[in-house]
C-alpha cells in the first residue's frame, strides 16, 4: 500500500505560476493554502562556480556581508525585523546559487520583499564591518581545515577535477579569503546582485496575482543586466587517480569518486536509483553485504551529487577496527561491479525507485521546502518544469538502465580513490 500511495503522490504535477518583470527579474509563485504562511526566497545565479582563480570564497563573503547593513537598515536590523514579525530567516551559498529566504505569516510576507529589494540595491559593505567579518570567515576556514573529513573531501574534489570550478571549496581557500578586499566584494555585489540575475520564489498562502503585484511594487524600479555564464566542462578522465591524505584522525576512511552527468542528462535518474540500491536503508547492498554481512565497515554510504555542469558519484566508507582500507575498497568495488553484469531484482528496483521518489517528495512538504526545490530546478536544472519530469522519469528507470549506467560511469578509468590515514603512520 505504501508504494501505491507514494506513486500516486508523485504523479501530481507541481504547479507554478511564472512571471517576468521588465527588468528581467523572474518570479515563481507556488500556491499552498494549507496554512497561513509564506516563504519568500531570492535565488541569485552566483556561487563558487563563478569565482575566478585567486578569488575563491568571494560569494560566501558577500553573503555574510549582506547582513551588515544598507543605506536604510543598520547591521543586524534585517534579522531583528524578521524576528519581530514572527518569522525566521537565513541564507546560504552553494556551487551555483546564493539564496536568501524568510518564512513569515501571510499578512507580513511583504516585509521580506521590501528588505530583499533593499538588499539587492543598497548594501553598504562598510570597511569597518568587512574586516571583522572576514576574520569570522577565516576562522570558519580554519575549522574546516582542522576537520579531517571536511579537508579530506576537499582534497578529493581537487584531485578528481582537473580544471573545473567544482574543484574549489565554497568557503574558498585561506589565501584568497585573506587577499579579497572590500572593493572586490563590492564589485562582485554590483555585478551579480541585480534583478536580471535573480529568481524570486514566493511559496505558500498567496495567489499569483497578489505575489506579482507585491514583487513589482518593491523590485520593479530596480535596473537589471543579464550576465553571461561560461559553461565549463571537465575533460574525460583517462585513468584512475589515487591519493593518500594524512591527518590527525583516529579512524581511517575511504572515498571513491566517479564523474557522472549534469542535472538534465537522461542518465541522471538511473544513477540516483542505483545509489539507493547500494546504500539506502538496512536492506541496501552495502549495508547487507559489507557492513553487517562481512563486518568490514562501520558505514558505507553513497552520495550522488548533482550540479548544473556535472555530477559526482561518491562512496564514503569507514572500516571496522582492524580492517585494511585496501580490503574494504576491494569489497566495495566488487559490489559495484556486480551491478554491471547481473540485473537487480524486481524488489530492489521497486524499493529504490520509491526511495528516490520519497526523498524528492519529502523535500517538498512545506512552502519553504517546495520553494527551495523550485528555485534549485529553475537555476541549476534548466527550469522548474524539469522537477515534474524528474519525478516521472524516476518511475521509468528499468533494470537495464541500472546496468548500463554502472558500466558507463562507474569504471576504473573514471574514478579517484582517496585514503584518509592517521598522521602517525608516516
Amino acid at each position: 500500500m505504501l508504494n501505491i500511495v507514494i506513486l500516486m503522490i508523485c504523479i501530481q504535477q507541481v504547479e507554478v505560476q511564472e512571471f517576468t518583470l521588465d527588468n528581467g527579474l523572474k518570479l515563481l509563485v507556488y500556491e499552498d493554502h494549507f496554512a497561513p504562511v509564506i516563504s519568500v526566497q531570492v535565488h541569485y545565479r552566483v556561487g563558487s562556480y563563478n569565482e575566478p582563480v585567486g578569488m575563491t570564497g568571494i560569494s560566501h563573503i558577500l553573503e555574510h556581508m549582506a547582513f551588515k547593513g544598507t543605506k536604510r537598515y543598520g547591521p543586524g536590523e534585517y534579522n531583528l525585523l524578521i524576528e519581530e514579525a514572527g518569522g525566521i530567516e537565513n541564507a546560504f551559498t552553494s556551487v551555483n546559487r546564493t539564496v536568501y529566504f524568510a518564512n513569515l505569516g501571510k499578512d507580513r510576507y511583504e516585509l521580506a520583499l521590501k528588505l530583499e529589494a533593499d538588499r539587492m540595491l543598497n548594501l553598504l559593505l562598510a570597511e569597518d564591518q568587512f574586516m571583522p567579518e572576514r576574520q569570522v570567515i577565516m576562522e570558519e576556514r580554519r575549522l574546516r581545515e582542522n576537520d579531517p573529513y571536511s579537508s579530506f573531501f576537499e582534497q578529493l574534489d581537487m584531485i578528481s577535477y582537473s580544471i573545473h570550478p567544482y574543484r574549489h571549496p565554497i568557503i574558498g581557500f585561506m589565501a584568497d579569503i585573506e587577499r579579497v578586499t572590500r572593493d572586490d566584494v563590492y564589485r562582485w555585489y554590483r555585478k551579480y546582485y541585480n534583478p536580471a540575475n535573480a529568481v524570486v520564489v514566493v511559496a505558500g498562502d498567496v495567489t499569483g496575482d497578489e505575489a506579482y503585484h507585491a514583487v513589482r511594487k518593491y523590485f520593479g524600479s530596480l535596473r537589471g543586466k543579464e550576465i553571461e555564464e561560461i559553461p565549463f566542462e571537465e575533460p574525460p578522465q583517462r585513468g584512475e587517480k589515487r591519493f593518500e591524505y594524512k591527518k590527525n584522525v583516529q579512524t581511517p576512511a575511504l572515498a571513491i569518486q566517479n564523474h557522472t552527468v549534469d542535472i538534465v542528462h537522461e542518465d541522471l535518474c538511473a544513477l540516483d536509483v542505483l545509489s539507493m540500491i547500494l546504500s539506502q536503508g538496512l536492506s541496501s547492498r552495502f549495508e547487507l553485504n559489507i557492513v553487517r554481512g562481512q563486518g568490514l565497515a562501520i558505514n558505507a554510504d553513497v552520495y550522488h551529487l548533482k550540479y548544473k555542469y556535472g555530477g559526482s558519484f561518491i562512496v564514503f566508507a569507514v572500516p571496522q577496527t582492524g580492517v585494511n582500507l585496501s580490503d574494504l575498497e576491494t569489497a566495495i568495488l566488487k559490489g559495484i561491479d556486480s551491478l554491471k553484469t547481473v540485473e537487480v531484482t524486481d524488489a530492489e528496483l521497486e524499493k529504490a525507485r520509491n526511495q528516490s521518489l520519497a526523498s524528492a517528495i519529502y523535500q517538498q512538504d512545506s512552502p519553504a521546502g517546495i520553494g527551495m526545490r523550485i528555485g534549485w530546478w529553475e537555476i541549476e536544472a534548466g527550469g522548474w518544469r524539469n522537477l515534474n519530469q524528474y519525478l516521472e522519469e524516476i518511475m521509468n528507470v528499468e533494470k537495464d538502465d541500472i546496468m548500463r549506467v554502472a558500466q558507463t560511469y562507474l569504471t576504473k578509468g573514471n574514478r579517484t580513490v582517496g585514503y584518509l590515514l592517521p598522521e602517525e603512520e608516516e
